[in-house]
């Protein structure tokens, strides 16, 4: 009964998110090509709407491995998306492994504020996957002009029916050696600030 349920939320999930997909006008600020091999970071409250805008492109996705990450990875697989299951506290090395195969072929995406926050901050696992990799780290920002919020530790964005979602892709951050990463962390924190207000409605 909990696989099937998880099954019906999974396929529930995915169709609505689709049927919402298409009532939204999306507002896009130098998308970057889908054929560079790139992590996107964006926080977790923006996982819906920009899930939303990517439908069909099959990034992966760090997903946390709790049983509320499930509720999220399966409308998500639904949507064309590749998750990785795995968080910095919970199957996080197993999850990087899969991060590291899986950017040889598709672009990534990583909440670094996520699974539980402080919201807006930023884990410095994404820089070390990037290094590994050998591919830049690409800030990626949403706004969303009608909106409901969850009761959550992030304010979960939910878009209404019929809004505008503006999306802005920041340019790229290359990660060259490990003794750089705390000021990359300060560099993406400030970047992705000011890539909020530079699209706010």
């Amino acid at each position: 009964m909990h696989k099937f349920v998880f099954y019906l939320e999974r396929k529930l999930g995915g169709a609505l998110l689709k049927l919402l997909a298409k009532t939204l006008k999306y507002e896009l600020i130098n998308k970057n090509p889908a054929d560079q091999m790139c992590i996107y970071p964006f926080w977790h409250r923006n996982l819906l709407p920009l899930a939303m805008h990517r439908i069909g492109d099959h990034l992966a996705i760090m997903i946390s491995a709790s049983k509320d990450g499930e509720l999220i990875a399966g409308p998500v697989r639904e949507l064309g998306y590749i998750p990785v299951r795995g968080s910095t506290t919970r199957q996080g090395s197993a999850a990087m492994k899969e991060m590291l195969r899986l950017s040889k072929t598709y672009q990534l995406g990583i909440t670094p504020d996520g699974p539980k926050g402080p919201s807006k901050s930023i884990n410095p696992g994404i820089f070390y996957i990037a290094l590994l990799a050998r591919v830049p780290i690409i800030p990626l920002v949403a706004e969303v002009e009608r909106e409901w919020l969850v009761n959550s530790w992030d304010k979960f964005r939910i878009p209404k029916p019929f809004s505008r979602v503006r999306v802005i892709y920041g340019k790229p951050i290359p990660v060259s050696s490990k003794e750089e990463i705390p000021a990359l962390v300060e560099r993406l924190a400030s970047e992705m600030a000011a890539l909020e207000e530079r699209i706010r409605f």
